[in-house]
């Protein structure tokens, strides 16, 4: 397995981050590297793969990894992605209230049975994870003086802005009484839950006690998507996690994640990943 180096990716001499944009277009191979790194999706899609958990990414996506922890990338098409490379040091004396933070917390303390979480920035969010990564990107290529103090000073505020989303993931109903973040995260917890089950977007709405319309437009607001496509890209990201168990048919891997119509799905799934789900398990998870 290739093992990417901080020495080798670092480019300023005694500086430990690096801030990189990469195009993805099919198959990046599995890899692990001996620095953290956050990862923010900024357009197209792709399929990631991390502690054998599937994930298709979508514009807005952000998530981190581990030092020495494989991921990978297959059947991405035009995902632009920007790698916030560092290391711990990086932080400095913020270290200590930085990795006290929500969701920053867990990574730091590396605790064995932690999942790390893929969240979906608001779309006031990923404007702003934008423009803090290329102001980064800027200050790393011009090398002005205290060039150095301001890529730490955009890595700081990026951290604080996946820890403020990811505390609004964990909201409820109650923590915010009738407002639409708290509807978001319902709809998202439901579909996560019963996504076995061919639920729609009037059930979902149903759940979170509000009209089908009104969760529509809550949820193309904040994370740019509409409830259908969340379900769809969640659906199809658990068949994949089944499609790699030979045992598992192609017509059982879509009754299980909730498509019933086994025709509707092959045509979604070479839809989003560009072949069927035979061809797919074929290419991917060879015997």
């Amino acid at each position: 397995m290739n093992i990417l180096k901080a020495k080798d990716l670092f480019t300023a001499e005694d500086f430990p981050i690096e801030i990189r944009k990469q195009v993805h277009n099919g198959h990046t191979k599995i890899h692990m590297h001996d620095f953290y790194e956050f990862v923010f999706l900024e357009t197209g899609i792709s399929l990631h793969t991390y502690a054998d958990k599937f994930t298709v990414l979508l514009p807005g996506d952000m998530f981190g990894i581990r030092p020495m922890e494989p991921h990978e990338y297959t059947r991405a098409k035009q995902a632009v992605l920007y790698n916030i490379l560092f290391d711990i040091p990086a932080l400095g004396d913020d270290y200590e209230e930085i990795r006290r933070l929500p969701g920053l917390k867990e990574i730091f303390e590396e605790k064995d049975s932690f999942e790390w979480r893929t969240i979906h920035l608001p779309l006031n969010k990923q404007i702003s994870a934008v423009k803090i990564i290329k102001s980064a990107m800027e200050q790393q290529k011009a090398k002005d003086a205290g060039w150095k103090l301001a890529v730490k000073s955009c890595l700081v505020e990026l951290l604080v802005l996946y820890a403020q989303s990811y505390k609004e993931m964990s909201y409820t109903p109650t923590d915010e009484p009738g407002g639409q973040v708290s509807y978001i995260y319902e709809a998202l917890a439901f579909i996560e839950k019963y996504y076995q089950n061919p639920i729609n977007v009037n059930q979902v709405a149903r759940h979170c006690g509000i009209s089908a319309d009104y969760l529509t437009k809550c949820f193309k607001k904040f994370t740019g998507l509409t409830p259908i496509d969340y379900m769809k890209h969640y659906k199809l990201a658990k068949s994949v996690e089944l499609i790699k168990d030979p045992k598992i048919s192609i017509a059982q891997a879509a009754s299980e994640t909730g498509f019933d119509d086994h025709t509707y799905f092959s045509r979604l799934f070479k839809q989003v990943f560009g072949m069927s789900p035979s061809e797919f398990r074929k290419h991917s998870f060879p015997e």
